[in-house]
């Protein structure tokens, strides 16, 4: 499989990408403060599929979670407690169903992870078009 990108293309994304972790840097305190390495891997991959569930007018939930990133249940368990913390999401019970907590962005954050999108779509476009 061939694969084409345009020049500078995947510079732009892992910019947009760099960009994406110093936003979840800036939501850290001091009791949850994560290595680049943990936000650009699980922290990463957690956030981002919640955002774009949320995107889709979709709240997963916590076992939809852990089974899309690919995680260990309590791994993944932890990295909501985490990004709950440092307040970036929020799980609240299913209206169907009690037993079920979703998870979404909080309004700040969905704000900031709009903008993310909007940034990371904008790379993908060929220059004449993003002018």
């Amino acid at each position: 499989m061939e694969l084409n990108y345009r020049e500078g293309e995947l510079e732009n994304l892992l910019k947009v990408r760099d960009r994406f972790v110093d936003l979840l840097g800036q939501y850290s305190i001091e009791s949850t403060t994560l290595s680049r390495s943990k936000m650009l891997g699980t922290m990463f991959d957690t956030v981002f599929f919640i955002g774009i569930s949320n995107l889709r007018e979709h709240m997963p939930s916590v076992k939809e979670v852990y089974l899309n990133v690919g995680e260990a249940r309590n791994k993944s368990l932890r990295n909501l407690e985490l990004l709950e913390e440092m307040k970036i999401v929020t799980r609240i019970h299913d209206s169907n169903d009690s037993r079920v907590k979703r998870v979404k962005l909080t309004d700040k954050f969905r704000i900031d992870f709009e903008i993310f999108v909007t940034q990371w779509v904008d790379s993908r476009k060929p220059l004449a078009e993003s002018t």
